[in-house]
């Protein structure tokens, strides 16, 4: 590159820096009229200040000449004024149509008075008018009143080209820009007019959907009698043409204007940010202005051929009219920068450098390459010996301390090329690692730490660590325009110790989530922080990487009160996005109050409560998931249940004909042999005594009553159950029964047999089922023969079914209890009683 690369971030210009105009052609925003006013760019006063001529402030700095005033209002005075002129914003006097030509009354325009001592080229003023350009800005009238020349042109209300400068533009924007200010200069130059102060400033936009422009401000321009004049330089040397450091016009001059325009549209900087006007003119003098950062390989040949040195050899009119149409003119090659005999000055990237400050701007410019190139291989470097005996040349008694004191130390290459650039031109910008490292600077470096797809991402946290580790700070604010960065320093290392005491604090509460202490490390830990413990064998300390937290208490240091609003407008936006309750977070958000370090602690916290409140979400979300899950489980088993109610009723039916049978057949030997007839008195039977009874037909009747009350217990039962509904109806208890005795006698009979428990076979359980059973029915008969045989049967015949309807009422009641959530069975059955 041909200038120091760096970011600009803010603040004032430096004395004696290239001076480049940051404000607009726009109306003063507290003037009333049919416009909005965008927003006031930093300037002079506007209407209200101070006055220059002592007057109470209220009306216009400037007032309009006689011969104006008689004709046009003033509006307000524009906030961006000429080294030469003032600028107005004036309309038509209602009534003063035909001294003003016609323009209409509601239309507004600029009148540009010049101060006393400055006068307009008169021979310019002849030839604009008559200029047929829409690429050049309508002068409308001249003249000369009160003893000062003025000028009416037409009115930008959209500012000027350096409003569109926010950053690179895309490649095909910048050839639009080129071609319309290429034909500006044209029809300029065919009139014989040179400009002589083409800048971004002096280029109006007449309209941005398109983007229409004009060329404007032709205080300093020249009519030329001939190819090339002597007069006054221009005063912005930023866009100016190395001729014209001698005096020397020509139209070549303004093709350097557009080619440094073009570069800087492309590329997103200003030429030679952060130098002096010693240093640019130095450069101007020696080197070229090279246009390998412009990407685009188009934008990069209009340049080359724009920035040529030789104001014969560069291209004009005719060259750039042919890369317009596609085409690829010849571009000049440059002639070695240096025409040094061999074997003098320093040798570095094929130049040899015998003065001090053209050395220093070259290492900073090639930084990473110099450090490694002088420093990289330590004293047994060539690129060292040849540094070192350079020194020796130099008849200066402090280099004996440079040498000694850092360069020949244990110091890394990068801190080393730093002392020697210092050395060797203090007057230069703090620089490191090859960016500008002003105050303005270091608040811009913690966004580029956070942002690990940036391009300088690594270079930001690589220069905030080695700032913080090698405190370099101080050794920056050697440089000229540095003398802030000491008191920084100190500041720093003070809000970074305060940070380390809150965040450990914050880590220890009871209250604070695991993942907290992560969001919260030490500042100045890097990478292998994790392994480090605090005093005492505490826990291991966050690593602070990328070194965000370091590099915003520097921001906060650098300038307090725009980070200090910067970091409330953050915790707000961390309240904001934290939109459910989260009790820890409330608590540090309560406590944070105006404190600068607990805003960044509540602003580092926050996604970790978000996290928190996305955590909660996804579980209730599964527990939707799955309670529908469960219904849908649910609401399949009931159809199934359902479904099987037809076959439970058929089952219910069925398993309860055997105590029908039972029922008769008891009523049968009870009518049989206590039945009665027409005989009164006894009989004998069988050797037993027979007495009278209750007729046979009585007791099928009550059999078949008593079965009917047990079939439809077991029918509603079965009915209400469905699938559920047991597979041995009324008798599951005797199925039961019948199995536990089956594995109790088992047991026994393995107990008592040797040979069941050597082969592992059931006993004889069943042989003594087989004896029982024979023996319960001779004691139910031997029970039947007694006198009162009929009406235990009665009874039995109803209490049998009343008992058997109790039970099964249990039954249900039992069932329906147990499929509710109170049972235990909330996974089954999530949504209560059936």
């Amino acid at each position: 590159m041909g200038d120091v690369d760096g970011t600009e971030t803010g603040g004032g210009t430096p004395p004696r820096e290239t001076r480049r105009d940051p404000g607009v052609t726009r109306r003063d925003p507290r003037v009333p009229g049919p416009r909005p006013a965008p927003p006031e760019p930093p300037g002079p006063p506007g209407p209200g200040a101070t006055r220059r001529d002592g007057e109470a402030p209220g009306d216009p700095l400037m007032r309009l000449p006689a011969a104006l005033a008689e004709r046009y209002e003033t509006v307000a005075e524009l906030p961006v004024q000429g080294a030469e002129s003032d600028l107005l914003l004036v309309r038509p006097r209602e009534g003063a149509g035909s001294g003003t030509g016609g323009r209409a009354a509601d239309e507004e325009y600029v009148a540009k008075i010049f101060r006393r001592g400055y006068h307009a080229d008169r021979e310019v003023w002849a030839k604009l008018p008559a200029l047929d350009s829409p690429h050049v800005l309508r002068i409308l009238e001249t003249g000369h009143a009160d003893g000062r020349d003025y000028e009416v042109t037409q009115y930008a209300p959209d500012g000027n080209l350096r409003a569109l400068m926010a950053g690179p533009l895309p490649a095909d924007a910048v050839a639009d820009i080129a071609a319309q200010l290429a034909e500006g200069l044209t029809a300029l130059h065919q009139a014989g007019i040179v400009h002589r102060d083409l800048k971004p400033e002096n280029v109006l936009v007449l309209g941005t959907a398109p983007v229409r422009l004009a060329i404007a401000d032709f205080g300093l321009s020249k009519v030329l009698d001939q190819s090339v004049v002597f007069a006054s330089s221009s005063r912005t040397l930023a866009y100016a043409a190395p001729e014209s450091l001698s005096g020397q016009v020509s139209p070549a001059r303004d093709w350097w204007s557009l080619g440094m325009i073009v570069r800087e549209l492309a590329t997103g900087r200003a030429p030679f940010p952060g130098l002096s006007e010693t240093v640019v003119v130095d450069h101007l003098a020696t080197r070229p202005v090279t246009a390998d950062d412009v990407g685009d390989p188009r934008l990069r040949l209009l340049c080359r051929g724009l920035l040529t040195r030789d104001p014969r050899r560069r291209w004009a009119g005719e060259q750039v009219a042919d890369w317009l149409d596609g085409g690829s003119p010849r571009v000049a090659e440059e002639a070695p920068p240096s025409a040094l005999p061999p074997g003098v000055g320093l040798p570095f990237k094929g130049r040899r450098y015998t003065d001090r400050s053209e050395l220093a701007r070259a290492l900073i410019e090639e930084w990473e390459h110099a450090a490694l190139y002088f420093f990289g291989r330590g004293e047994s470097g060539e690129a060292w010996r040849s540094l070192r005996d350079w020194l020796a040349e130099i008849p200066d008694d402090s280099r004996i301390a440079l040498v000694d004191g850092y360069l020949t130390t244990g110091l890394p290459p990068d801190v080393k090329l730093l002392h020697l650039v210092r050395w060797l031109d203090p007057a230069l910008p703090p620089h490191f690692l090859g960016r500008r490292v002003t105050a303005d600077d270091l608040p811009g470096l913690a966004a580029l730490a956070a942002d690990r797809r940036h391009a300088d991402h690594r270079t930001a946290c690589l220069l905030g660590r080695e700032l913080w580790e090698q405190g370099l700070l101080r050794v920056l604010a050697g440089f000229e325009g540095g003398h802030e960065l000491a008191r920084i320093d100190d500041q720093w290392r003070a809000h970074a110790a305060a940070w380390n005491d809150l965040a450990r604090w914050l880590r220890s509460q009871e209250a604070a989530p695991p993942g907290l202490a992560a969001r919260l490390p030490d500042a100045g830990t890097g990478a292998d922080g994790a392994a480090m413990r605090v005093a005492g064998g505490g826990p291991p300390v966050p690593a602070d990487d990328p070194p965000v937290i370091l590099l915003t208490l520097l921001a906060l240091a650098a300038r307090p009160s725009e980070v200090h609003r910067r970091l409330a407008e953050a915790a707000n936006a961390a309240r904001t996005a934290v939109y459910e309750p989260v009790p820890w977070f409330t608590w540090m958000a309560d406590g944070a109050g105006e404190d600068p370090l607990r805003l960044l602690a509540l602003t580092q916290a926050a996604p970790e409560a978000v996290l928190e409140i996305e955590a909660r979400a996804r579980d209730r979300h599964a527990a939707e998931q799955r309670d529908e899950a469960l219904r849908a489980q649910w609401a399949e088993r009931e159809r199934q249940r359902l479904a099987g109610r037809n076959a439970a009723v058929t089952r219910a039916v069925l398993w309860t004909v055997p105590l029908l049978l039972l029922w008769l057949l008891g009523s049968w030997i009870v009518g049989a042999l206590f039945g009665g007839g027409d005989d009164k008195g006894t009989s004998s039977v069988g050797g037993f005594q027979k007495s009278s009874g209750v007729p046979f037909g009585f007791l099928v009747v009550l059999s078949v009553v008593a079965w009917a009350v047990q079939c439809g217990s077991e029918v509603v039962l079965a009915r209400a159950q469905g699938k559920d509904y047991l597979p041995d109806g009324p008798w599951s208890w005797m199925s039961r029964l019948l199995g536990a005795g089956g594995r109790g006698l088992s047991k026994a009979s393995e107990t008592m047999s040797g040979a069941a428990q050597r082969t592992g076979r059931r006993g004889c359980g069943t042989l003594l089922l087989a004896g029982t059973v024979p023996l319960l029915l001779i004691l139910l008969l031997l029970a039947a023969v007694t006198p009162v045989a009929s009406l235990l049967w009665l009874l039995l015949l109803i209490a049998g079914p009343a008992a058997h309807a109790v039970a099964a009422g249990v039954r249900l009641h039992r069932w329906r209890q147990s499929r509710t959530p109170d049972a235990g069975d909330r996974a089954i059955h999530p949504g209560g009683t059936a």
